[in-house]
């Protein structure tokens, strides 16, 4: 009741003021407290279910096939040993768990270094092969001197994609690979992937068509090629063509810095033709030239034009007569080779781009694997060669849902620091150079961790790559798994480096040196 009167003469007006107070209630304790205890409840059930949903992930990880890593991490390491694998069937077939690798390939096999602890110390030097997982996206960068052999480790990557064999392992699936090669050199040279013929890959090898008879010839010298390796000149359908590629064809020159005076009319035109829609289904190209004619041009403007629309024009097939080179086929290998001493680096980066698109287009469920066969001839600072650069790192980027694996073959590692970065498979063949050496450790983990502390760490990795011998490497894969400890714990490499030796081919090996002579 004293509640009560004070309530009532606290809202009585303050007549001295000509206001009325505000009137502030303050409920009992019971109700304050009540009205915690339903908050602390809602927070108590919000809280369990964010803990449930977490529960759910910490108790997966009991399942896991092996101990720290999950199965769909297992299934898409790049690499794995033969213990991994051993590893895992055991765990497979005893604990019932739904995760093996469905198709792999032999690479070689891993070698303990004295300062390697990645490897399971039941492991011995020689013993414990390594594989490709095939059937999983991933990326390659191999690199070093001549004749070190990483054009021979890019071609066992390629038998393991294509080549069904049970000496290499497993290959239900068989992929299809794309090979872009070219030599300013071009002196009866070929692309060595093109031995794969050999032992029955089919091979194609689209060439330009202006050193069409030349390369002919000396693709056919590759014994065993008669029935399993064609090669036909490179042709562009006008349905292959759209306007960036258009505006990509048609730049002059571009390694100079210059725009040529003719592309501001060439904007024009490609941009009208795509306001009014001609190019929906596919880019008419005899529209495009008619436009072009009507333009009145400068001579100055029409020399170089003229130059770069005969150059387009040996390559377009502008009737629709050749065969589509780009079509999928299991099990079989593209070679892009654009070796011509009237196609210089830029034109041919500018084609291999479109190229690489033109073979990514395609839905069908086949995996790709996409090669650069001495990049370093064509990898240079060039407009389309950073064009060409920036595809790669998309693909790379998107090689998970492209299904697409990746392998740059190069003598020089500072080609493309970006792609260097990004490839889950670093191979280091023996080289010389200390600048080499000063890129890799920017941009590896495994040298950097290595090399941490004094300088004579360096000297002692800088002296291990340059005694390498022929077909030995350093491999750095952070993801690959190279063991397994206690039967259910992973290994993975991590920052750590395995000496590596590729398997021996199964093909006929097209690199071996040129010498006076040879009795073997």
């Amino acid at each position: 009741m004293t509640w009560f009167c004070q309530q009532q003469a606290s809202s009585v007006p303050d007549t001295s003021t000509g206001t009325s107070p505000t009137t502030q209630y303050t409920p009992p304790e019971s109700a304050q407290d009540g009205k915690k205890e339903q908050t602390g409840h809602r927070a108590t059930s919000e809280l369990d279910d964010y803990l449930d949903l977490l529960r759910i992930g910490e108790e997966s990880t009991d399942t896991y096939p092996l101990h720290g890593l999950s199965s769909e991490e297992v299934l898409t390491t790049p690499l794995f040993s033969w213990s991994a694998k051993l590893a895992l069937a055991e765990l497979c077939e005893d604990d019932h768990v739904d995760a093996h690798f469905e198709q792999f390939a032999l690479l070689g096999r891993g070698r303990r270094r004295a300062a390697c602890e990645a490897l399971p110390t039941d492991t011995t030097n020689d013993t414990d092969p390594l594989f490709l997982n095939t059937n999983a996206p991933w990326s390659a960068f191999l690199c070093g001197s001549q004749g070190s052999g990483k054009s021979y480790t890019l071609a066992c990557m390629l038998e393991g994609c294509l080549l069904p064999s049970k000496s290499l392992g497993r290959l239900p699936k068989p992929l299809q690979s794309i090979v872009f090669h070219y030599d300013a050199w071009g002196a009866g040279s070929v692309c060595e992937a093109a031995y794969l013929c050999s032992a029955g890959i089919k091979v194609n090898v689209l060439v330009s068509p202006s050193n069409y008879w030349r390369l002919k010839d000396a693709y056919e010298r590759i014994e065993r090629s008669e029935e399993r390796l064609q090669v036909r000149k490179l042709r562009l359908q006008p349905k292959h063509l759209n306007v960036e590629r258009m505006l990509a064809l048609m730049a002059f020159n571009e390694s100079t810095g210059k725009v040529p005076l003719y592309m501001e009319v060439i904007n024009k035109i490609l941009r009208s033709m795509a306001i009014a829609g001609k190019h929906r289904q596919a880019f008419d190209y005899r529209h495009f030239i008619r436009l072009l004619n009507e333009e009145k041009l400068s001579p100055d403007q029409k020399g170089p034009m003229n130059l770069r629309l005969q150059l387009l024009e040996s390559f377009m097939d502008t009737k629709n007569t050749s065969f589509d080179d780009f079509k999928p086929a299991p099990g079989s290998l593209t070679i892009v080779d654009l070796t011509d001493p009237f196609v210089d680096t830029s034109t041919a980066c500018t084609l291999f781009d479109i190229c690489l698109s033109l073979f990514l287009e395609d839905t069908s469920s086949v995996g790709r694997v996409i090669a650069l066969d001495e990049a370093h001839k064509y990898m240079t600072s060039s407009s389309a060669a950073e064009r060409f650069s920036d595809s790669l790192l998309t693909c790379i980027r998107m090689q998970r849902h492209a299904a697409c694996r990746i392998i740059i073959a190069t003598q020089e590692p500072t080609v493309s620091p970006k792609l260097l970065d990004l490839c889950s498979i670093t191979i280091v063949h023996r080289f010389t150079s200390p600048a080499w050496l000063a890129m890799l450790r920017s941009h590896l983990s495994g040298i950097c961790s290595m090399a941490a502390n004094t300088d004579g760490e360096l000297r002692e990795i800088f002296e291990e790559i340059v005694t390498l011998k022929v077909g030995e490497s350093l491999l750095f894969s952070p993801s690959a798994i190279v063991g397994v400890d206690d039967g259910r714990v992973a290994k993975r490499l991590g920052m750590e480096v395995l000496r590596f030796k590729t398997r021996p081919r199964l093909t006929d090996d097209g690199g071996r040196s040129a010498l006076a002579v040879r009795e073997i």
